[in-house]
Formats: C-alpha cells, sequence, structure tokens
C-alpha cells in the first residue's frame, strides 16, 4: 500500500512539473546583425560586446533568449511581424512605428568621416553636397546616410559592401571621404593600418534595446530590461563605452 501511495504521489509531482514547465515563456528571439567588435559570429555562436551585455541582462532577469544572426533587413522586417523581438541598435526612423525604443545606452556608436588625402571640413550634412562619399551598404549612419543618397543633395557617392574594400577604394584617391562607424573601422584598421588616414567624429549614437511591438507586453519586457540593465550599470557589472 505504501508503494502504491508513493508511485502516485510521484505521478501527481511529475504531472506539475510537466504542467510548470508547459507554462514557461518561449525564448526571446534577438535578431543581430554582424558587425565586430560589437556582435559576431564564432562556432555558430554570438560574441562581441552587444552580446557579452544581453547574456548579463537576460541572466539577471532569468529569462531565456535566442540570438539569431540575420541579414539588416531581415531582422528589421522580423521586427515588424514579431519573428524577432528584440533588436539591440540606434533608433531607426522606418522602425519608430513598429518597437518600444529604451533611452538607456548598452553602448554608444562613433560615426566618423575618414579621409586620406583631405583635411576634414565636414561639420554637417549639407557640407558634403558636391563632395564624393564613400558608404557601406545597409547602413543608414543615423540619417546621414538618407541624405547622402538623396540625390536632390547633390553629393557622389558609391556603396561596398566590405570595410577593407571601402578603405582600398580610400586609398585610392577617387573619392574624398568614407562615412563609417568606429568600432569596424578600427578592427579592419588593426589588420591594415594607413598611416595616413584622419578621421573626424560627427556623432555618437546610443544603442538601445528596440522590442518588437508584436510581441505581447512588448513595453513590459523593454522595462524589466532597462531596469536590469539600469542596476547592473550601478553595480559596476556593465560598462558603457
Amino acid at each position: 500500500m505504501f508503494k502504491l501511495v508513493k508511485y502516485f504521489t510521484l505521478l501527481v509531482s511529475a504531472c506539475a512539473f510537466s504542467a510548470e514547465a508547459l507554462d514557461l515563456p518561449p525564448p526571446v528571439k534577438i535578431g543581430y546583425i554582424e558587425f565586430p567588435p560589437l556582435y559576431d559570429t564564432v562556432n555558430n555562436k554570438a560574441e562581441g560586446i552587444l552580446s557579452n551585455i544581453t547574456l548579463k541582462v537576460f541572466s539577471d532577469l532569468e529569462l531565456d533568449y535566442r540570438e539569431l544572426a540575420l541579414p539588416t533587413k531581415r531582422v528589421f522586417s522580423s521586427l515588424k511581424n514579431g519573428k524577432v523581438h528584440l533588436w539591440c541598435g540606434i533608433q531607426i526612423e522606418s522602425l519608430k512605428k513598429d518597437v518600444w525604443i529604451g533611452r538607456q545606452a548598452l553602448h554608444y556608436l562613433s560615426l566618423n568621416i575618414y579621409s586620406t588625402v583631405n583635411d576634414i571640413e565636414i561639420n554637417n550634412k549639407k557640407d558634403l553636397r558636391g563632395k564624393k562619399v564613400i558608404l557601406l551598404m545597409g547602413y543608414d549612419y543615423g540619417g546621414w546616410g538618407e541624405f547622402i543618397r538623396d540625390g536632390s543633395n547633390q553629393v557622389l557617392f558609391v556603396e561596398v559592401k566590405q570595410h577593407r574594400e571601402a578603405l582600398k577604394l580610400l586609398q585610392s584617391g577617387r573619392f574624398q571621404y568614407l562615412l563609417n562607424y568606429q568600432a569596424p573601422m578600427q578592427a579592419e584598421l588593426e589588420k591594415r593600418p594607413i598611416k595616413s588616414l584622419r578621421k573626424k567624429n560627427i556623432s555618437r549614437l546610443p544603442i538601445v534595446f528596440n522590442v518588437s511591438k508584436a510581441l505581447p507586453d512588448g513595453a513590459g519586457l523593454l522595462k524589466q530590461l532597462e531596469t536590469s540593465l539600469a542596476e547592473l550599470i550601478k553595480q559596476n557589472k556593465v560598462t558603457v563605452k
């Protein structure tokens, strides 16, 4: 009789455990764009500055998550339809109506203008009129890219796929300026230094949590993420650079 009672006790406990397991929320799907040293994929796993911060925040909240490497356009379209729940990036004008945008910076993205042949006398977008500029495909550059790509602004530009390709084109002297973010440029320049390269910082853009509005209670998730991040920063467990 004792064995029978024990058996039923274990059976009920197992059922209860299974029910609890079924109630666990699905993992948060985080889309990311290859952007060393902020994000990189090594052995099919996300690594980098932002991946490390994400790990600390989600561990603090005891939330499960998955990181998915996707092309830029796929990240944005997936945020809109809810196939991706979260992206750590700068504010994108075309996403504003589709995502909850955080205020607490995870990192700052420095946008620079580079040149090898000229003193850099660019202080605002309008100073680029009549100039020859190199861009990286898919980058918005916090509104600078939109201005340059608008033909009415009379900026002659070319778009390339890789940072190495952009630097080679700049060195050729055919274009006066290269517009690019400091983090990936620094990584490329460590491999292939250019002594004559000049740079000028034109903006410092905060990287924040962007949570899909297609996610149920996405605003609530954003609040949790920001509260946790702020506390980790306060405890010196996360350093924002």
